[in-house]
């Protein structure tokens, strides 16, 4: 990670970092999980809950707590506990991270010196761990995207990935893991896809992906997502035949206890909401419907 300057100092290179935006129950964890099987990219979740994770010593996907983890342990050694422990740094954080900073971030809001310096330290200590060259930050959250997008420490790339709003409210209608009703669901899923859909027009390092068009053709896709990562494709064998192990994640939905995934439809909100309420949850967030080329 380190190279010597024009002066002959050693400078440190910046990290390579692949950030997840969009929101919940769009498929991030099911498209983090699949990136995490390319040679070039190890995914390590949703790292805007480490810090909390980290003050509760909270279990990672593998079902070990953090500090008898087999990957999270060693990378906890190398980092400054007593920083990132500090309860009003984590509170910092997360009030950093909050929807309502996203207008001041594009605005030019600068970036907060001590966080800039607990993401540096926690990233940093991470590649140190892998043999991959990027590391894959599946946390979604646009505001915590743009604080990113303002460290000089990291080589930040970005993948929007957007879902039918039915299939979004069908899957927060479950009783698991932060249900939403159908109304508090749609103005979720409006607030964070505007904002979202605003950041990739901006920003030409963020690539735009339908969940539908993963799922449905998960080679392209993923091919599609090659050649804006890395310029290039390479050949890829049929995903659907494919059983994914989950990575050393941190925070994920559901699916995180399972251990391993295959890529699966989910189109049960076909048959599980009225015709007529998918009409007009349509109508609800139709102008973000349209620009995706969702169909009534």
């Amino acid at each position: 990670m380190n190279d010597r300057g024009e002066n002959g100092a050693m400078e440190e290179k910046p990290v390579n970092l692949i950030y997840l935006l969009g929101a919940g129950r769009s498929g991030t964890t099911m498209l983090a999980t699949i990136l995490n099987n390319h040679p070039n990219i190890h995914t390590v979740g949703e790292m805007h809950q480490f810090l909390d994770y980290l003050l509760e010593d909270k279990d990672c996907s593998c079902g070990e707590n953090l500090s008898l983890c087999n990957f999270w342990a060693p990378v906890l050694n190398d980092i400054d506990l007593s920083l990132l422990k500090n309860k009003a740094n984590v509170a910092l954080s997360n009030s950093l991270e909050k929807h309502h900073n996203i207008p001041l971030l594009l605005l030019g809001k600068p970036l907060n010196t001590t966080y800039s310096a607990m993401t540096d330290m926690v990233f940093k200590a991470i590649h140190t761990k892998v043999s991959k060259p990027w590391l894959l930050d599946s946390s979604k959250y646009i505001s915590r995207y743009l604080l990113l997008r303002k460290n000089k420490n990291i080589n930040l790339k970005g993948i929007y990935l957007v879902r039918d709003v039915r299939g979004v409210v069908y899957s927060f209608g479950k009783n698991v893991q932060t249900p939403k009703n159908p109304l508090s669901a749609i103005f979720y899923y409006s607030l964070v896809n505007i904002w979202a859909q605003l950041v990739s027009l901006l920003d030409r390092k963020v690539i735009k992906i339908r969940y539908e068009d993963f799922v449905n053709e998960p080679e392209l896709t993923i091919q599609k997502i090659e050649k804006h990562l890395f310029g290039k494709t390479e050949n890829i064998s049929d995903l659907n035949d494919k059983t994914f192990d989950i990575p050393h994640i941190i925070a994920g939905n559901r699916l995180r206890s399972q251990k391993q995934l295959v890529i699966k439809k989910d189109v049960k909100w076909k048959e599980g909401i009225s015709r007529s309420k998918q009409i007009l949850y349509y109508i609800a967030a139709f102008p973000l419907m349209a620009i995706n080329k969702y169909k009534p």
